[in-house]
């Protein structure tokens, strides 16, 4: 029983503690806007805090501060808010034009492939219109969430239809092309349920940076390009799942051969 409870100490000692109020990060922002009479007195920032306790963003950390500015330190509303810019100042971080620059505080190599591309160019093109996409065009602001298979659609068609005639081709082109991107998926967890945990390793190692590329490489926009690289990575996923199919299969047959039979030499 010792023994047992002296292997279990270094466990516990590995949990969360709960920590007292003075030992948390101070962070008026959610302080304030985590009131709940909001939902009647404004009910806009009680649906930012609601969106924002939700979201990725908060589970990474990322407060109200970090992109908006601001003081979260102090209490005092007004020294809280110091320095904080509305989104129609052009040197607000969150200003349509800024925003991608924001993003790519923690989203650098997105930010990098962003700016190669028309898009970009588009966004900065006229100042005094607001050209082109931004990072919340299609992922939202707070609750952020990556585009599937319909969504794709629907986000490019809001500039790229009929009516504009921009290109209206693109919609289905780049909804095909997350499809693709959505079995290279399907067929990594695949191998990586029913492969050799060994070998998936070694597999993976090598085309998870072809993968991560290809997500970036997504936000070049440059549809031609992302489709070299999609046909690419789902071939090479494809082979390796159906090697994985046949070692599944071989084993199945082999454990169900009657006992005392001799096994193939094969």
């Amino acid at each position: 029983m010792v023994a047992r409870i002296s292997l279990m100490l270094p466990l516990v000692a590995l949990l969360p503690l709960e920590l007292s109020a003075s030992e948390q990060e101070k962070d008026s922002c959610v302080n304030c806007h985590s009131d709940p009479d909001l939902l009647v007195k404004n009910k806009k920032l009680y649906d930012y805090f609601q969106e924002w306790s939700e979201s990725v963003h908060k589970q990474e950390d990322v407060s109200c501060s970090d992109c908006h500015g601001g003081n979260p330190g102090v209490d005092d509303k007004d020294a809280a808010h110091g320095g904080e810019l509305t989104g129609a100042d052009a040197s607000s971080p969150v200003n349509f034009r800024n925003i991608p620059s924001t993003c790519g505080e923690c989203h650098d190599e997105i930010y990098e492939a962003f700016r190669k591309s028309r898009h970009f160019e588009q966004l900065l093109a006229k100042e005094q219109e607001e050209q082109g996409p931004t990072c919340v065009t299609c992922h939202g602001s707070i609750n952020v969430a990556a585009l599937d298979v319909i969504t794709v659609r629907q986000a490019c068609a809001r500039c790229h239809n009929d009516e504009t005639e921009n290109h209206p081709e693109i919609p289905l082109k780049a909804e095909g092309l997350l499809n693709g991107f959505r079995s290279i998926h399907r067929y990594y967890r695949y191998i990586g349920v029913k492969g050799d945990p060994e070998k998936s390793r070694d597999f993976f190692g090598i085309v998870d940076p072809r993968i991560h590329g290809l997500a970036v490489n997504w936000h070049s926009f440059d549809l031609e390009s992302i489709a070299e690289q999609t046909d690419w990575v789902l071939l090479v996923m494809k082979v390796k799942r159906d090697a994985v199919r046949s070692e599944v299969r071989a084993r199945s047959a082999a454990s169900e051969k009657p006992s005392g039979q001799p096994q193939s030499s094969e």
